[in-house]
């Protein structure tokens, strides 16, 4: 039995444990850094509880998620990449980006944060011993040891900040080195333990290509799984100082219309940094 995702509005609420197992159940399987799929479908989709008994995928861990369209659903950490489904292939997490339907992004994101967290968090970081799953909270703890009882590991969240700069009509863009050729994206950073969002934005700004800003304004925020950031979107516009690229991280950074756009900017289904972009182009061109 196939789930069809095609013309498919999903719903997603996230939930830290079940109370009664369900054979209506839906399953994101990841090995490593990767996600099963299918090689003869368009978009990336949970197995069904029958394609799972028949893909024989040897399980190490899994972890309940919430409800998809009031279906239970988990994420299975498999031992290997095998799975006997035809069909069937493990794909990169990131090549797959092209391949999550808007609706399902932040299940999928949730998968991987929740299993690299888990594989990140197995051994207390005070006593060293195993840690073992907390019944009722999204946690891990060591209920019988003295020193370590009450102490629970959450998933860990890194807030950072992104930022499309503007000057009227222009907007900036920036090419990291880790980038690929001609890709440019916005700007973006992490948050320092004890600095407010504004703060880190402008110091991101500031360190990364030499200028300053102002008019901050918030705009949206996006799980982003790569490992596990939050990010908070802004606009900022541009006050003073000479574009000029850190040369570390940024190796070119340059203001851009509509008229002039890079080749290769991040897709506005997926990213947030692509919704600022194409959200600035709609209300200052049209």
């Amino acid at each position: 039995r196939q789930m069809c995702i095609r013309d498919s509005l999903f719903t997603f609420e996230p939930a830290n444990y079940i109370e009664n197992e369900a054979k209506d159940s839906v399953f994101f399987v990841i090995f490593d850094q990767s996600i099963l799929s299918f090689s003869n479908e368009n978009f990336i989709r949970p197995l069904t509880q029958d394609e799972l008994t028949w893909s024989y995928i040897e399980e190490k861990e899994r972890h309940f998620l919430g409800y998809l369209n009031k279906q239970p659903c988990y994420v299975i950490l498999a031992e290997k990449n095998q799975c006997e489904l035809e069909h069937s292939i493990f794909i990169d997490m990131r090549s797959a980006l092209g391949r999550m339907p808007d609706q399902l992004f932040d299940v999928i994101a949730r998968s991987i944060q929740i299993i690299n967290w888990s594989k990140d968090h197995k051994f207390c970081g005070k006593c060293g011993d195993v840690l073992e799953r907390h019944p009722l909270e999204r946690a891990y703890h060591k209920k019988d040891c003295i020193q370590c009882k009450g102490q629970l590991v959450y998933p860990r969240i890194s807030p950072c900040v992104i930022t499309l700069i503007y000057r009227e009509k222009e907007f900036l863009l920036a090419h990291n080195k880790n980038f690929p050729p001609n890709f440019y994206s916005t700007l973006a950073g992490f948050i320092e333990p004890g600095e407010s969002v504004e703060r880190a934005l402008k110091r991101e700004v500031k360190e990364e290509v030499n200028i300053n800003i102002k008019n901050l304004e918030y705009f949206s925020s996006q799980a982003w799984p790569f490992p596990s950031q939050l990010m908070l979107g802004f606009y900022a516009e541009y006050d003073s100082g000479e574009l000029k690229p850190d040369g570390e991280e940024i190796d070119d950074a340059q203001w851009f219309s509509v008229e002039s756009m890079p080749t290769n900017i991040p897709p506005a289904n997926i990213s947030i940094s692509g919704k600022l972009i194409e959200n600035f182009i709609k209300k200052s061109y049209y």
